[in-house]
């Protein structure tokens, strides 16, 4: 069945930039607030060196949730600004997930999806008991394998 439906397209800000950018400048923020520091004024039992870490991880994560907090605002903005388009959209009635599949697997092989649906029995319908003794797998086999295992692709299975 073929229907149209409403879509729409917006930018939106890779958050994981934005974020890896504000840590980024925090620790800069950071290295510059150290280079400033008078070592005399530091109190007893702490150094430069834990001053600057603790300025560091502070400014750092402080980065991190600025850069973060300034994509949140930059994607609630842009979806003020989004277009509206009406495109075709084939939509798929079945159910069922294996005919999902089946179909899925048709279309990718080029197939057409609606051929195999005459060829495969319904889920609820009955069989006969002649057919299905013709139809059902030896067990034996089936636990060994068989040469028909082979994947549809045709590349060589790896065995795991």
């Amino acid at each position: 069945m073929k229907d149209q439906i409403d879509v729409a397209v917006r930018r939106s800000p890779k958050y994981s930039v934005f974020m890896g950018l504000g840590a980024i400048l925090g620790v800069l923020v950071a290295g510059a607030l150290t280079l400033f520091v008078d070592p005399e004024a530091i109190p007893t039992g702490y150094t430069v060196g834990k001053g600057a870490g603790l300025l560091l991880l502070i400014l750092g994560v402080g980065g991190l949730f600025l850069g973060g907090l300034l994509a949140l605002i930059l994607d609630w903005s842009g979806r003020r600004k989004a277009r509206k388009y009406r495109v075709g959209a084939e939509i798929d009635m079945v159910d069922d997930p294996k005919e999902i599949a089946r179909r899925r697997i048709a279309e990718a092989n080029g197939e057409d999806p609606d051929a195999g649906a005459e060829a495969a029995p319904e889920a609820g319908a009955e069989t006969s008991p002649d057919t299905t003794a013709e139809t059902s797998p030896d067990p034996v086999a089936e636990a060994e394998g068989s040469v028909d295992d082979e994947p549809r692709n045709g590349s060589p299975s790896t065995g795991v």
